[in-house]
């Protein structure tokens, strides 16, 4: 990849994925985390396992990858959930950023 792409590319990876954490660990995984009853350990599974069922047209129409790319952002969906519990939103989005740059790139 040209190192000049690097900059719109990093701009996509994280202005992007902003908005996918602020949708799922922001509201869902906050929302689910409120009552006593589900609790913050099961907010971090099904936020982490619906994030991955959003992929499901992703993994079927765009590419043709399949499942891996559902265990890939299964996978991925846990750890943002996981840092989201304890570090916030931001740390998510940074920790999606990260991953999706890196591939992305080819770093």
């Amino acid at each position: 990849m040209a190192v000049g792409l690097l900059p719109a590319l990093a701009v996509l990876a994280f202005g992007g994925n902003l908005l996918e954490e602020v949708l799922f660990r922001g509201l869902l995984q906050g929302h689910l985390a409120g009552p006593p009853a589900f609790g913050a350990v099961r907010a971090v599974v099904a936020s982490g396992l619906l994030f991955a069922m959003g992929h499901v047209v992703l993994a079927t129409t765009v590419t043709d990858l399949g499942w891996p790319i559902l265990v890939f952002t299964a996978a991925e969906g846990l750890v943002c959930a996981w840092v989201r519990h304890g570090h916030g939103v931001l740390a998510a989005t940074l920790t999606h950023g990260t991953v999706i740059l890196g591939l992305a790139s080819g770093l």
